[in-house]
């Protein structure tokens, strides 16, 4: 089984914009995820290299997907595993944006000899774009389909779907009500998850360390994918 966790960390900061990535890395290691999907990270002198701090705390790779330039560095999307993953292994995908920049991360890891993608993003706040994204999304997703994949992040609105190429993991155990952005009651972030895979659990850890929590997916690897086309 593997477990997998998305988390936006609002820049290292909690709703009140207090300083809370220390108390992030304790969570996240409490909760002993295989590979982690992260959001809203900085890499630069200015608001400090959080996504290597939180790597560093946890003993785990990391991948890092800059979206915006800031100071002497970036902020973007961030993946962490305790799978071996190297730069040959991850990309860098831009997405069609009106304003703020916005990319998804693509890993390719070995989870017990066999290969899996991970993918993590962060979808636009704007419709319009948000709409050419998730277009984009699904087509890449489909073009991904003999590989077990695994689509993670803040999609920034409540009602997504990637059906029938991906499953929603929260769907698929009656949790799609949870919400992930607790002040304002929203569901906006999501683990999605292709035939190959069985979700064994579902949850939300309600931390209270950035405005959204992070979730929580417990996947098993199917032998043959379940195919719903």
């Amino acid at each position: 089984m593997i477990r997998i966790v998305t988390y936006n960390i609002h820049s290292g900061r909690d709703l009140w914009w207090r300083k809370r990535l220390p108390q992030m890395a304790e969570t996240l290691k409490a909760l002993n995820p295989d590979v982690i999907g992260l959001q809203e990270v900085h890499q630069n002198s200015k608001y400090g290299y959080q996504a290597s701090f939180l790597a560093d705390s946890l003993g785990y790779h990391l991948a890092f997907s800059p979206s915006i330039p800031i100071c002497d560095g970036e902020y973007g999307n961030a993946l962490l595993t305790r799978l071996p993953c190297t730069p040959s292994t991850t990309a860098t995908i831009h997405l069609p944006a009106k304003k703020e920049k916005r990319t998804l991360l693509q890993a390719s890891l070995n989870w017990r000899e066999k290969e899996i993608a991970v993918w993590v993003t962060h979808c636009s706040l704007n419709q319009t774009s948000r709409s050419v994204q998730l277009n984009l999304l699904t087509k890449l997703a489909r073009q991904q389909s003999n590989l077990p994949l695994l689509l993670i992040g803040d999609f920034n609105a409540s009602l997504i779907s990637f059906q029938p190429i991906l499953m929603d993991c929260a769907a698929s155990q009656g949790k799609q009500q949870l919400p992930t952005l607790p002040a304002f009651r929203r569901r906006l972030d999501y683990i999605f998850a292709s035939p190959h895979w069985h979700v064994k659990s579902y949850f939300t850890s309600n931390v209270p360390w950035s405005d959204h929590v992070p979730i929580i997916a417990d996947l098993e690897l199917l032998q043959s994918p379940i195919h719903t086309e």
